[in-house]
């Protein structure tokens, strides 16, 4: 189903002239993200188990492996969101609707957040779970970082500030699990994994805040300073994607580099076969990235994908 609201903007382009605009809002929220957040997810599945085999991670602490790099994944590209590519205030457009879309966002980043804050407290004790971790001095720094996020997460104020310390403690744990599944600090084979690890969460936390926080509020905002505001947003993100997927694919294919010489067989059973399923996924999720925008899928309200959208609509 789809509805619109009228509204009158005088902001579209630098004339006197009054514009009346229709904001197309579709009932519902667009299915390829909500597949390109699943295909995202079991990529990241298929990737943990094959490493962990190498890691001597078995059984439940396999999944708990997963979880642990899925949480601070969400948390990292959700957070990326609320600090970089949020603004509250967006050149060339009405600070009133503009500031209200930004704290419609927040609220509803919020109770996010706090969902994935108990995640974070789920994790904590994942250091002292892995052997491979190896340094105390490695699990303490994720321990505590666990726990200060999920604490301000869960508990603290919901200011950009404790949201940067949120980001910077996802940082850190992107390089301390990196180096501790690399066995320490080891120049390019930790610079390697790390960025494979930032990469791909900066893509899954990103796809969590548009489907959880940008496509819920911009269908209750249906105004054109939303729009263009939420359309901006969504570009930022768009951009970071545009660097995370040829790293994911670049890193990927370093570390894979070293079962190139084993025979088909290897590939073609587990747990070689994870390879060639991730790298699927992966060309999956191009796929989609692709799709998208040309489909008008990343958002149910007109303009988000391409603002053109609504000044096509718009009549003088």
């Amino acid at each position: 189903m789809v509805h619109g609201t009228t509204i009158t903007a005088g902001s579209l382009k630098s004339s006197t002239a009054t514009r009346r605009i229709t904001i197309e809002v579709r009932e519902n929220t667009p299915f390829l993200p909500k597949v390109a957040f699943v295909v995202i997810s079991f990529a990241s599945l298929a990737g943990v188990a094959f490493t962990s085999r190498h890691l001597g991670v078995t059984g439940w602490e396999m999944p708990y492996r997963w979880l642990t790099l899925w949480v601070w994944g969400l948390v990292l590209g959700f957070e990326s969101w609320r600090v970089v590519y949020l603004r509250r205030r967006e050149r060339g457009l009405h600070p009133t609707p503009t500031g209200r879309y930004v704290a419609a966002s927040v609220d509803r980043a919020r109770t996010v957040e706090r969902f994935l804050g108990i995640g974070l407290v789920v994790i904590a004790p994942a250091p002292w779970v892995f052997g491979y971790v190896g340094s105390p001095g490695t699990a303490w720094v994720l321990t505590v970082v666990s726990v200060l996020s999920s604490a301000l997460l869960i508990a603290g104020p919901a200011c950009r500030h404790t949201r940067m310390v949120v980001l910077g403690s996802a940082l850190i744990a992107a390089l301390a699990w990196g180096a501790a599944s690399t066995g320490g600090f080891r120049g390019v084979d930790t610079a390697v994994r790390v960025l494979h690890l930032a990469a791909f969460g900066l893509w899954l936390g990103g796809a969590l805040w548009n489907l959880s926080v940008a496509v819920p509020t911009g269908r209750a905002h249906p105004n054109f300073d939303a729009v263009v505001a939420g359309a901006r947003q969504l570009q930022r993100f768009r951009w970071v994607v545009r660097f995370a997927l040829p790293t994911i694919i670049l890193t990927g294919l370093i570390q894979a580099d070293v079962y190139r010489h084993l025979p088909v067989s290897w590939w073609t059973t587990f747990p070689g076969v994870l390879i060639p399923i991730k790298v699927g996924l992966i060309i999956a999720l191009i796929v989609i990235f692709i799709t998208c925008p040309l489909y008008r899928q990343c958002s149910p309200v007109a303009g988000v994908c391409n603002i053109d959208d609504v000044d096509d609509g718009a009549d003088t």
